[in-house]
């Protein structure tokens, strides 16, 4: 925040430079309109002349300062953290990463959970203000906000674990207020070439019971993009996008609130299939962190 703020500044001081020569620019012309007096002129010559100079020695001055800044701020993007995984005491928006995905770095929801710190939040369901019936466009990039509903993006959700290194949690709440949770010990999703395939799923563990198990091995589905194994549209007929199979047993994707057979946000031991879930979180982290 430093930097951009000294880099504002100097973006102010360039435009009050470049001002103050097209003032100094406009006061010659006029005195050279053949109206004022020839003292005069030669001074006001004399002075446009050295506050040109004054100028010019300024804009290199100010070019250095930039460089340095620039310099200073890709130093400090390499050394933000590559997930939530490295600053496992933080909460809330955090900058991250990833140079194999960009070189700029991008903001994600780091949160604690009862299975301690370190999570970097993949999926926020909690109250049907964003739409999740959307394109394959739509999940490759992310959507949403994250301080409300939001999703973070395959192309994101791949390079954070295709290294094969990270858990899964997934946060499940009913409109009773029970909270559950099924864990996985790996969780590793394919490329755009691959269709963003669910390839790893590791042991579950938790109280939710096991109803991800069913869609490893599938790619990811939208209503534009139909890679399931199902004859029909699984994207289309369960109103979401998922790693859908024939068609599925959990649909965390799926309508808000919507009790439609197979339509909701559905988590089949919890819910069965017309009842859809109040909220819901899925979270992800590297394997083996200490526990605090």
């Amino acid at each position: 925040m430093l930097l951009r703020s000294i880099f504002t500044i100097f973006l102010l001081y360039i435009s009050v430079l470049e001002c103050a020569g097209k003032s100094v620019q406009v006061d010659e012309n006029f005195e050279t309109s053949g109206n004022a007096i020839e003292t005069t002129s030669e001074n006001s010559g004399a002075r446009s002349q050295s506050q040109q100079l004054e100028l010019v020695a300024l804009r290199e001055q100010l070019n250095g300062v930039e460089a340095k800044v620039n310099e200073m701020t890709s130093l400090m993007s390499n050394l933000l953290p590559g997930s939530c995984s490295e600053i496992p005491n933080r909460s809330g928006i955090q900058q991250i990463r990833i140079p194999e995905y960009s070189q700029q770095p991008f903001k994600v929801l780091c949160r604690k959970s009862k299975l301690s710190g370190g999570w970097t939040t993949v999926l926020v369901r909690k109250d049907g203000s964003v739409d999740f019936y959307r394109f394959w466009e739509h999940y490759k990039s992310g959507f949403g906000n994250l301080t409300g509903e939001f999703f973070i993006g395959l192309d994101k959700l791949h390079h954070l674990t295709k290294d094969g290194d990270q858990e899964l949690l997934i946060q499940l709440e009913d409109f009773d207020g029970e909270q559950k949770y099924a864990k996985y010990d790996e969780f590793v999703v394919g490329s755009e070439k691959e269709d963003y395939k669910l390839i790893t799923l590791g042991k579950y563990s938790g109280d939710a019971g096991d109803d991800l198990q069913y869609h490893e091995g599938e790619k990811f589905s939208t209503q534009d993009r139909d890679n399931d194994k199902s004859v029909r549209n699984c994207a289309e007929f369960s109103r979401g996008a998922w790693w859908y199979h024939d068609c599925h047993n959990s649909n965390l994707m799926g309508t808000y609130n919507e009790t439609q057979s197979h339509k909701g946000i559905n988590w089949f031991d919890i819910t069965d299939r017309e009842y859809s879930l109040k909220a819901v979180q899925m979270l992800i982290r590297t394997q083996n962190r200490l526990k605090w």
